[in-house]
């Protein structure tokens, strides 16, 4: 456990250790399913106040991972004095009245065929963490974040986040989303290839510590 993870001993009664990698308690502490992944393309994510809650929520876990990355927390966000470059990982919402239409994609490797008028802004992924609905309503209150380009998923594998439910099939976690869309960017499965190495140790994690509570055939059974 490296000098910054030490368990954190609370002065009051009762109180359980957590770590300070993660701020889990030392019993559900996921530093150990870090995998250090140097990305090109930098990430960008706004997360939702209620899903910073959620402790099997993955944006915590991929922040860890990469090398380039930022996290927001909130549900309004100022926009940047420029957009430029910046690409929102989101599907498209053609005639849904209640979002703005997105302005057409720059080049940035996202459309084969384009033609873009200079040399390309640096990419940044821009990430939305949250629910479906709540991702919807970040979308809705941050109105910088409509204009911009937008990168949807192109033939996602199946989910392995099995320790939540999704509301469609089509969803997946913030960190499967962002390490097929990556990937999507650069053109390099290989480089995010340790993130799906970290998925599967933090869900294997969350699944034993379930059954710890919950063990089969005990009372916590359904």
């Amino acid at each position: 456990m490296a000098a910054d993870e030490r368990p954190q001993r609370g002065g009051l009664a009762g109180r359980r250790a957590r770590c300070h990698g993660c701020g889990r308690p030392l019993v559900g502490c996921w530093c150990a399913c870090v995998r250090p992944v140097d990305n090109l393309t930098p990430l960008l994510i706004l997360q939702d106040p209620d899903e910073a809650e959620q402790t099997k929520g993955t944006a915590g876990l991929l922040t860890r991972c990469l090398s380039r990355v930022e996290l927001r927390v909130g549900e309004r966000f100022d926009p940047p004095a420029s957009t430029a470059g910046l690409v929102l990982l989101y599907p498209a919402t053609h005639g849904n009245a209640a979002l703005a239409r997105p302005a057409p994609a720059h080049d940035l490797g996202l459309q084969r065929g384009a033609v873009h008028p200079g040399p390309p802004s640096p990419t940044t992924l821009v990430v939305l963490d949250g629910t479906w609905r709540r991702s919807r309503r970040l979308l809705h209150e941050n109105r910088w974040l409509q204009a911009l380009p937008r990168l949807a998923l192109d033939a996602p594998p199946p989910s392995r986040y099995a320790i939540r439910r999704a509301q469609a099939e089509s969803q997946r976690s913030t960190l499967e989303a962002s390490a097929l869309a990556l990937a999507q960017i650069d053109g390099d499965e290989s480089r995010y290839a340790p993130l799906w190495a970290a998925m599967d140790a933090f869900i294997a994690l969350q699944q034993g510590l379930a059954e710890r509570t919950h063990p089969i055939g005990g009372a916590g059974a359904r």
